[in-house]
């Protein structure tokens, strides 16, 4: 348990040095929120973050949480995996990596597979765009709603 304590502390540390270096402040609420997003087991949505950090800072605000989460994103620390277009979940793992996604529950698990790397794409697509990032969404049932159904 202490070296996962380690590395979290590392990793906020990290955060905070590349907020600095980008100008964005490094506010105990937004600390807050990327070590939320560090600690979850899952991909919190706005509202699981606002619910795990707001007892710590009473007066922060859910519109707070969603305006941090959209700055975190456009710098590039976090992910946004929005699921089946349902709500939008944050990913603090920015290592490539794909997601296994509940069509039933709507939870996220991250896997790799070094069969995806590199992606193979078409020739009309590897023509026509210009391929920033990428990953694979694998729609299925857990094994929890498998159970449910049986």
């Amino acid at each position: 348990m202490q070296a996962r304590d380690e590395t979290i502390k590392a990793k906020l540390a990290q955060f905070a040095q590349q907020c600095r270096a980008r100008g964005l402040s490094v506010t105990p609420q937004r600390l807050a929120i990327y070590h939320a997003l560090l600690t979850s087991p899952r991909h919190p949505s706005a509202e699981d973050i606002y619910k795990r950090i707001r007892r710590q800072y009473p007066t922060i605000s859910l519109a707070t949480v969603y305006k941090t989460l959209e700055t975190f994103e456009r710098e590039g620390f976090i992910s946004k995996v929005t699921p089946l277009h349902e709500t939008a979940r944050y990913d603090a793992n920015r290592t490539r990596h794909h997601h296994l996604i509940c069509v039933k529950c709507h939870a996220i698990e991250d896997f790799s597979a070094e069969v995806l790397e590199p992606l193979s794409l078409p020739s009309e697509v590897v023509g026509q765009w210009r391929v920033l990032e990428y990953t694979v969404h694998v729609l299925g049932l857990c094994r929890d709603c498998q159970k449910r159904e049986r």
